[in-house]
């Protein structure tokens, strides 16, 4: 199969490489949510398996176990048909701090208290959890608020009856405290660093697409050649590259003003993109020209520059009308460089251009 790596995270018609699924925070938290639900789901119906004590902490916490399980069935199927999103975000969280809440006072007050054996395990269990779900629904700043805050809550319910606990029981508290500590502070830590990261990769983005169209620019293309063309000396096959421009395009510009060319630009790009296949490459060259790279060999992809030829001059660009478009094609040949071949298709445009446009030069 025909394929080279592109320099930054740029597919092969330009978009953002997690563009068609994951496209925001939303979406990354929802695809998470599918995972995680029903690992929860399982989690709770065994715990709801485990034989209980007929006490009444015993009963209630049995009882908000199958209501979690129904709440997160729902919570599930909403996921699935994209529903209710921040509803359910927003009711979770607080689902989760008052169960998180009634555990450590379950702890402190039925078994610290008391010098009962058994407390503080299953509250270390949830704390990871639920910290990291305060940092993705809220903003960072609101996180670290809430975070605190919560902190503070148990530090309220166990520090004034600090000194009736065993001293495993002081040690094991200092520890669940300080583990909160680094959980609100690794969280606060990676929200922020993978801020950086996604700023960093959108930078990387700007570098190699083109700011008007999308798709990758004239450096993308370029280092795309220079793959294809050592992929080709290396393995021994063959590529084509099809080198193509608007014809009379600064008439456009000219007579309906540069935001309609920029809008046929748009648009060329939209129809070619259109005809590719997924594995071949399209960039912009710069003005009005344009690059395709495919794996055909030369015969299939004239054919393909006259197919993409005939589709131009069949559409309607808005207020700019018809319009038609001129190419080179040529095919890699052992001995070449992306310099030459850029030289070559270039040279097939612009025998295109001198013999009346709207025609494909093969050379």
């Amino acid at each position: 199969m025909f394929s080279f790596a592109s320099s930054p995270e740029i597919d092969q018609k330009g978009g953002a490489e997690m563009g068609r699924k994951i496209e925001t925070l939303e979406d990354f938290k929802r695809i998470l949510y599918l995972w995680i639900s029903p690992l929860l789901i399982a989690a709770l119906a065994i715990y709801n398996l485990v034989p209980h004590t007929g006490t009444r902490t015993a009963l209630f916490y049995l009882a908000t176990t199958r209501i979690l399980i129904a709440w997160n069935a729902l919570f599930l199927i909403c996921m699935v048909f994209k529903r209710y999103f921040r509803l359910f975000d927003y009711v979770n969280l607080v689902i989760l701090t008052v169960y998180y809440l009634a555990i450590v006072m379950d702890c402190v007050f039925q078994y610290m208290v008391p010098g009962k054996e058994g407390a503080i395990g299953i509250s270390i269990i949830w704390s990871p959890l639920l910290f990291l779900y305060i940092f993705i629904t809220l903003k960072k700043r609101n996180g670290i608020i809430y975070s605190l805050a919560l902190f503070v809550t148990t530090l309220l319910i166990g520090m004034p009856r600090f000194r009736h606990f065993s001293f495993d029981y002081k040690i094991s508290m200092l520890i669940f405290y300080l583990a909160n500590l680094v959980y609100i502070a690794i969280f606060c830590i990676s929200h922020y660093l993978l801020k950086v990261f996604r700023e960093l990769e959108e930078e990387k983005k700007k570098a190699y697409s083109d700011m008007l169209t999308g798709i990758a620019n004239r450096r993308q293309v370029q280092a795309w050649l220079d793959a294809a063309v050592k992929h080709a000396d290396k393995t021994g096959t063959s590529f084509s590259v099809i080198f193509f421009d608007i014809d009379y395009f600064k008439q456009v510009n000219d007579q309906f003003g540069h935001q309609t060319g920029d809008e046929v630009l748009k648009e060329f790009v939209r129809l070619s993109s259109r005809v590719i296949s997924a594995n071949d490459y399209i960039g912009r060259w710069g003005g009005e020209e344009f690059i395709i790279i495919t794996k055909d060999e030369l015969p299939q992809a004239e054919e393909l520059a006259e197919y993409l030829k005939a589709s131009i001059s069949r559409h309607s660009f808005g207020h700019a009308g018809k319009l038609s478009a001129s190419f080179g094609v040529t095919a890699y040949t052992p001995g070449d460089t992306a310099e030459t071949i850029v030289r070559r298709v270039d040279e097939g445009l612009y025998k295109s251009k001198g013999q009346g446009r709207n025609r494909i030069t093969v050379l």
